[in-house]
């Protein structure tokens, strides 16, 4: 796991990029994802504890999900891809591990 950047307000969690090639990013471009991702929540007016909790459950598999979080779960997708290319914007490989996460404080 790696938290080269981390933007946090009093109220809102800190968002996080993860993942095995997270590591290679220049950390203005690390600042650029997370602010990418940010600017994607605040278009939906949605919280991102929220969009990744409904991640979460998707991803586990064992419950339907509503459809507010089927919602929710799109803004989180959104968010991640505008995060990834952000960071990625001029990179020749596709096979590259990138996404956000939360870090719950």
């Amino acid at each position: 796991m790696y938290a080269a950047a981390e933007i946090a307000e009093a109220t809102q969690p800190t968002l996080r990029i993860e993942g095995q090639d997270a590591w290679i990013a220049p950390q203005d471009s690390i600042l650029d994802g997370i602010n990418a991702a940010l600017a994607v929540f605040a278009r939906h007016r949605a919280d991102p504890l929220e969009c990744d909790a409904a991640n979460k459950k998707l991803i586990s598999g064992n419950e339907l999900l509503s459809r507010e979080e089927v919602l929710l779960n799109l803004i989180w997708e959104e968010a991640d891809y505008a995060a990834f290319h952000a960071i990625t914007v001029g990179w020749l490989s596709r096979d590259i591990d990138i996404q956000i996460s939360i870090q719950k404080t």
